[in-house]
């Protein structure tokens, strides 16, 4: 175990960080499939190349989960899909979080597009009218669902 120290103690750092990022910022929309699976890789990848000093080929296996990483994040962060729905329906709007909803992406061959959109109640100040929306994270669509 203790030759697998490092390279777990690397990737429980970084997948920490990234549980992180997602909870605070993204609302767990972010999807982390691929990079969880690179990391897990890395443990192996670190005990394998770094006693054997290859470390343009580590160094390569670090690039490529940091690609990972960052194609993972999705284009709108949570705040973002507020100040976008925001700008487009009127400042004077009241927005309350909801849940994240499942996305239909069944059709869709990335590995990185998130399965999640922000969902927000609106209310409207002057009539007490609610609407709800649906904020897909990766493209900055905007749609009005059923209440």
């Amino acid at each position: 175990m203790k030759k697998y120290g490092v390279g777990l103690f690397l990737s429980l750092v970084v997948l920490l960080l990234l549980f992180i990022v997602n909870a605070q910022i993204y609302l767990n929309v972010m999807l982390l499939n691929t990079p969880i699976i690179l990391l897990s890789l890395h443990v192996i990848v670190y005990k394998h190349l770094m006693p054997e000093k290859r470390y343009g080929a580590y160094f390569f296996f670090v690039l490529v989960v940091g690609a990972s990483i960052f194609f993972s994040l999705p284009e709108f962060t949570h705040q973002q899909a507020q100040e976008e729905i925001l700008d487009a329906y009127g400042q004077d709007l009241k927005l309350t979080e909801q849940d994240n909803l499942p996305l239909d992406r069944e059709d869709s061959w990335n590995p990185f597009a998130p399965r999640w959109g922000y969902a927000f109640v609106g209310t409207v100040p002057s009539s007490q009218e609610h609407i709800s929306f649906l904020f897909i994270p990766d493209t900055g669509r905007i749609l009005e669902i059923a209440p």
